[in-house]
């Protein structure tokens, strides 16, 4: 908690004026994608005015034909062909007004939003072309072109499934906005786009797969890299779990877990890492992988540079007196990831049914003792969320209390941590019906909840 705070202090700390700024040093500049992050978890932390004034003071450097430049810094925008920038100008607008219900600034962002769209549909009809119909390039249909937004393609461009997804969210959310304001002709050509966008990307990830023999989730199509924390952002972040083959996302995290605790363990030999791994948490929780979210996130908390800092520099080396590249410290994006992280394991939102989701990253040591979990006025898309939760005596039964002015249209939905499957739900004095071996939902606030297993 002391981290969460700490995090967010940074964020904030570091900021240029309006402009979110990953460092205060060598990364003194606003890049949109680390930008569109510190938004997500100031956002989650009750701070909405500096995102509003981030995002319009970012749109105003758009292009009249929707290029949204990928940084922006004291010296004007930067031009790189990075093409996941465009979507997250467009999630950045949609999660200010998911916080805030801000129509009147979701109105004044729709032109901007609409120009982001119009640029990643004229980029991907590059890729819709009978050239990329054939079976050498079949992987890259209906794609954005070749990219460098991720670094490790700076020295050859590549198709990046991190730009397409990116894409994928913009699409829905723009969708979204367009049926808040009612701009019906707009909404129904988003809704195919969006759906064609989210088929072609599914086709050309198992493509890839197929082509090139992987089990997991590639990165890029020419590579069939594997890289989990791109693969967790697509889930934690961008809630594009559906978008991806079910066992390969498990079989993309189970090689990171065996690597990590082979790394962590001195097994195998290594130099150096990124802190950016920290958002794995949010996708093994959205998983159910609770356990191994757990001793991830108690992995990073003891690697902070220095411990009582409470941060972390971009790169972390085995040795911390290794004279060698760190980014900036504090590193703010890497901030943003703990801050998210961290949330997550308390609650996160579901989009595929409304619901909010409850302590499913909560170990079962945190009940422990008379004070148990508690959180207040948690700022979520649907309202403000109170939760305490403590062991009930000396059993495996659970209090859970529920406060506050949310109410989603999916309910909350409780996942207590714990192995023994839960036997009844009582909420208010009143059984219900509506839970399985590892979850209930809640859909009246206040509750008062037994967890009875």
């Amino acid at each position: 908690a002391d981290t969460f705070r700490t995090a967010v202090a940074h964020i904030l700390i570091n900021r240029d004026g309006p402009a979110l700024q990953p460092g205060p040093r060598r990364y003194a500049r606003s890049w949109i994608r680390d930008g569109v992050t510190m938004g997500a978890a100031l956002l989650r932390a009750g701070c909405t005015g500096e995102v509003r004034d981030y995002v319009r003071w970012y749109a105003g450097h758009q292009t009249p034909d929707g290029i949204v430049p990928c940084c922006v810094d004291r010296e004007g925008p930067d031009w790189l062909a990075e093409y996941d920038s465009q979507g997250e100008l467009i999630h950045a607008v949609m999660e200010y007004f998911r916080f805030t219900g801000d129509r009147a600034f979701l109105a004044e962002m729709w032109p901007a939003v609409s120009r982001s769209v119009d640029r990643i549909e004229a980029l991907r009809s590059r890729r819709l072309t009978a050239e990329f119909q054939t079976p050498e390039r079949r992987a890259c249909y209906g794609l954005l072109p070749e990219s460098v937004s991720h670094e490790g393609y700076l020295a050859h461009p590549v198709h990046a499934y991190w730009d397409d997804f990116w894409a994928l969210r913009g699409l829905k959310d723009a969708a979204a906005m367009a049926e808040i304001l009612g701009d019906e002709p707009r909404r129904a050509r988003l809704v195919v786009l969006r759906d064609s966008f989210r088929e072609t990307l599914q086709a050309s990830i198992i493509a890839t797969m197929i082509d090139r023999d992987v089990d997991y989730i590639p990165a890029s199509v020419e590579l069939a890299d594997i890289d989990p924390a791109a693969t967790a952002h697509a889930i934690a972040l961008l809630d594009e779990a559906q978008a991806l083959p079910a066992a390969a996302i498990e079989q993309t995290f189970d090689e990171y877990l065996a690597h990590f605790r082979k790394r962590r363990s001195g097994e195998i030999d290594w130099s150096s890492y990124s802190p950016y791994e920290i958002r794995i948490v949010g996708a093994l929780i959205r998983l159910g992988r609770r356990d191994a979210a757990f001793e991830l996130a108690q992995f990073f908390l003891g690697d902070r540079r220095p411990l009582a800092w409470n941060q972390w520099p971009e790169i972390a080396w085995r040795d911390p007196r290794s004279p060698g590249h760190i980014g900036d410290m504090p590193h703010t994006w890497v901030a943003a990831e703990f801050a998210l992280a961290f949330r997550s394991m308390l609650a996160f939102e579901r989009e595929t049914d409304q619901a909010l989701v409850v302590a499913a990253g909560v170990p079962a040591g945190w009940l422990e003792g008379e004070a148990g979990v508690r959180v207040d006025g948690l700022p979520t898309w649907y309202g403000t969320l109170g939760l305490a939760m403590r062991r009930a005596g000396d059993g495996v039964e659970m209090d859970l209390t529920l406060t506050g002015n949310v109410l989603p249209p999916g309910g909350v939905v409780v996942r207590p941590p714990g192995d023994v499957p839960l036997r009844a739900v009582v909420v208010n004095g009143r059984p219900i019906t509506r839970f399985t071996a590892a979850q209930a939902t809640v859909e009246e606030l206040p509750a008062k909840v037994r967890l009875i297993r």
